[in-house]
């Protein structure tokens, strides 16, 4: 409500938008009178300046309204004047009414739906920035109209997906040129940063016929050689020996296309025959992506 006073005839609006509006604002300066003054002005009793708009002030003696122009002269903003002089202890009171434009407000239109953010598009111009989805965070974005965007973060050090297989057949070597073992598999990386973990265990066998045959590895991937684990199963005996055996490699295929991993295997003394799976052991591989 709009503040206003009796002119001695009629009510009049002192400052505001009239019933419809809030636009004003009071501020009050009180002072205890020692005995005949005459006018008001300087610091109050809290040591705040008398400053008013000339013609938007309230006067009050002990509580009584005095009217402008006959009980008062008000004319320059920092001072009253015209006064019956006062008597000691008498309280003075001046009420400062001050209007404000409430031109600019941001209206609560603005906003739509819970979560919503209110951001600057440009100079003086406020704008709305939907809510993201759950997990995104806040980052600056110049190319978008608010400065700002909801952002997925990427996955970093998770398992992004998991290949594994699965090897049965028994496969021999009597060289030492390196062929396949049939343990294999294949991944599709989703990012060239990613990282594959391989991880191989398995069975491996030399026959009794030679006491220098043993096993060497090489993991192998598409056409390069990427790990070699020797000499598995030597025992330099003339006897026949088994040994499980685990490798376990990090690569960096820096790529998204499908990316087979391989390992083989040869005899390291050429002599006789090794084995992969010999006697119904089984062998795996799992290829696991890893999130950089």
């Amino acid at each position: 409500m709009a503040v206003k006073r009796y002119d001695g005839s009629a009510w009049q609006v002192v400052a505001g938008k009239g019933d419809q509006g809030t636009s004003s604002s009071i501020s009050t300066w009180v002072k205890t009178a020692s005995g005949g003054e005459t006018s008001l002005s300087g610091n109050d009793d809290n040591s705040q300046a008398l400053s008013y708009t000339v013609g938007q002030e309230l006067v009050f003696i002990n509580g009584t309204l005095l009217k402008r122009g006959s009980d008062y002269t008000a004319t320059n903003g920092t001072s009253i004047t015209g006064l019956t002089a006062l008597a000691a202890n008498d309280v003075a009171t001046v009420w400062t009414v001050n209007a404000f434009s409430v031109t600019g407000a941001i209206a609560n239109t603005i906003v739509d739906a819970k979560g919503d953010i209110l951001v600057g598009t440009a100079a003086d111009t406020p704008g709305r920035l939907a809510v993201g989805t759950d997990g995104q965070v806040l980052t600056a974005a110049s190319t978008t109209g608010t400065g700002l965007a909801w952002t997925t973060l990427p996955s970093s050090g998770k398992v992004l997906q998991v290949v594994s297989a699965k090897i049965t057949a028994t496969v021999s070597n009597s060289t030492n040129v390196f062929a396949s073992t049939g343990i294999t598999a294949s991944i599709t990386p989703s990012a060239t940063s990613s990282k594959v973990l391989v991880l191989i265990t398995g069975a491996a066998q030399k026959s009794a016929a030679n006491s220098g045959s043993r096993v060497n590895f090489e993991l192998v991937r598409g056409a390069t050689s990427i790990f070699v684990l020797n000499n598995i199963g030597y025992n330099n005996t003339a006897v026949e020996a088994y040994q499980q055996f685990a490798i376990n490699y990090v690569d960096s295929p820096a790529t998204t296309s499908s990316t087979t991993y391989t390992l083989n295997f040869a005899n390291g003394a050429n002599a006789a025959s090794v084995s992969v799976n010999l006697g119904g052991n089984e062998s795996s591989i799992v290829l696991l992506e890893i999130g950089a």
